[in-house]
């Protein structure tokens, strides 16, 4: 088992850039054993800056040429790419990771090859995906939900970028096209990316980054993105109250003193009476935004729509809350790689049991993360990786995060694929 090769650069010159990434990988591919060879890395992603969007034809085009042994391209831009310790907020960034995974067990698909419904392939069932898309896709929520019913899982993790984004999707009969530098492999809407069959290992999980202030509470009512009443109570006073505002804004403070404390909270929405597992928000609760105040209605607006009969959990983003979420996010990934031989001897122990080891892994983070929220450059990341220990790592910053079929605004995503070292 071989770690994956990456490559970043930063430079105002796009062209070095890319030069610069594919020296890093060859450096890598040249330094595998002969054993690792033998399967070979065809299927790349790219993560790219939104600065870098309108050259990315050329880009790829020319990562295309420089390692012709790659079939298969997939990836996307950001406000920011993320790879191993480093978080490129300069113009001009790249992540390029290259996977051995046999061209047996993925598909790369798009907008002008969509993901083939379950059973409708011979020889391939997706059981998770990679998804690309751009926050202003129409339909967003009905078509992931779609999306997902084409996995067996229903794992999809990935990002939603800028409206003014691009996605790379490049399949292996694209290649002569985009190596002449026509156009192809390079979309501005719909969705994209990467399915993988259950042959692939990769486990998901998601950090928040929120504190719960309080039990969740029942949705009796809600209009739209209106929330309208909290178990049978106007919802705005309810929310005052759990800040302990509503004493100081009728004291002559007016709204000043609400909005204050408005401004650092949230609302996460969960199926009813989930969401919270020992004090902290699970991958089933949904943070939203408060965009908004009704004084009329007493109601809370929301950054999306909510529905009754769910749980809304207040929570506030904690520097601390942060920090331990994101640790123990890596060490239960980390667990979970680990066979259980808790009914086992050791003379059982065999080669199916062997421990799983993390090959690399994708991170889609959010603005309002990052140094915002941890504090300095690069802290995210350098927990982050403390946690998982020195394995390859890229992704992007993005507008919105995908966890399950779900948005998520705020949070972090980490997908780690995995092998086995015997």
């Amino acid at each position: 088992m071989s770690l994956f090769p990456v490559g970043h650069a930063s430079d105002p010159n796009w062209r070095s850039a890319v030069e610069q990434v594919v020296q890093q990988l060859r450096g890598q591919l040249l330094r595998l054993s002969p054993q690792q060879k033998q399967q070979p890395y065809r299927l790349g992603l790219a993560y790219v800056s939104q600065k870098l969007a309108p050259h990315a034809q050329q880009l790829l085009a020319l990562l295309a040429r420089e390692l012709p042994q790659v079939t298969d391209w997939a990836g996307g831009s950001g406000h920011a790419v993320l790879a191993m310790e480093h978080e490129y907020n300069e113009d001009s960034s790249l992540a390029v990771m290259l996977l051995d995974v046999p061209a047996a067990h993925y598909r790369v698909y798009s907008g002008v090859a969509p993901l083939a419904m379950l059973g409708a392939e011979a020889g391939f069932e997706a059981h998770s995906a990679l998804v690309h898309s751009s926050i202003d896709q129409t339909d967003l929520a009905e078509l992931l939900l779609e999306l997902s019913e084409r996995t067996t899982s229903g794992n999809l993790f990935g990002a939603l970028g800028a409206e003014d984004g691009v996605q790379f999707a490049c399949r292996a009969e694209d290649l002569p096209r985009l190596r002449a530098e026509a156009a192809a492999g390079v979309f501005h809407a719909g969705f994209s990316g990467v399915a993988f069959d259950s042959d692939v290992g990769c486990f998901s999980r998601i950090a928040q980054g929120c504190a719960p202030l309080g039990a969740g509470i029942e949705i009796t009512e809600a209009r739209g993105p209106m929330l309208l009443e909290l178990e049978g109570e106007p919802a705005l006073p309810r929310l005052l109250q759990l800040l302990d505002v509503e004493a100081r804004s009728s004291a002559g403070g007016g709204w000043q003193a609400a909005l204050s404390e408005l401004r650092k909270t949230l609302a996460a929405i969960a199926p009813l009476g989930r969401g919270l597992e020992r004090g902290a928000l699970t991958d089933e609760a949904q943070v939203l935004h408060i965009v908004g105040l009704d004084p009329v209605r007493q109601g809370v607006a929301l950054s999306a729509s909510i529905e009754p009969d769910n749980t809304v959990i207040f929570c506030q983003r904690q520097r601390h809350a942060a920090r331990h979420e994101l640790m123990q996010m890596g060490a239960a990934l980390k667990d979970a790689l680990q066979p259980d031989f808790a009914d086992a001897g050791p003379e059982s122990v065999n080669e199916q049991q062997a421990p799983l080891h993390i090959r690399g892994a994708i991170y889609m983070s959010s603005k309002g993360r990052g140094s915002e929220l941890f504090g300095s450059d690069d802290a995210e990341l350098k927990l982050l990786r403390h946690a998982l220990g020195p394995v390859p790592l890229i992704g992007l910053v993005t507008e919105a995060q995908l966890m399950d079929a779900r948005v998520h605004q705020l949070a972090g995503v980490l997908t780690v694929f995995t092998g086995k070292q015997l």
